[in-house]
């Protein structure tokens, strides 16, 4: 019974052909269109690999500007402590300055004192003398 289901034909080639000619066309569409859906899930793939390495690439140059962002926030950060830094310095050096000179008035006027004191011994010299 089972030899009585089986039809042999041949086909436009000239191939023999066990199945029937109607589900050898619907086999051989089926067989078109797994084809044709392996090409589009094989370009799906290629678009995917694309976009990932265009998103990569993109995450690449913003961890990149990320980090150059951050450089200059700490430079301007460390711009700003070196100026407090230098006019820390610059305040010690104007005390210091200050107190050399109320240092070298307090010696110039000790000097005048002095030469005061000596031009009145000198003067009380020179009247004792005449």
């Amino acid at each position: 019974m089972a030899d009585s289901d089986i039809q042999i034909t041949f086909d436009a080639d000239n191939h023999i052909r066990v199945l029937d000619p109607e589900k050898f066309k619907q086999m051989e569409n089926l067989s078109q269109e797994c084809q044709n859906f392996t090409e589009k899930i094989h370009q799906f793939g290629t678009t995917v690999q694309t976009l990932v390495d265009v998103l990569d690439g993109q995450a690449k140059r913003i961890e990149f500007e990320k980090l150059r962002a951050i450089g200059q926030k700490n430079l301007a950060e460390m711009e700003s402590e070196n100026r407090r830094r230098k006019q820390q310095q610059m305040r010690a050096l104007i005390a210091s300055k200050e107190a050399e000179l109320s240092r070298l008035t307090t010696y110039y006027d000790s000097l005048e004192k002095v030469e005061r004191e000596q031009k009145a011994m000198i003067e009380r010299l020179s009247n004792n003398d005449v």
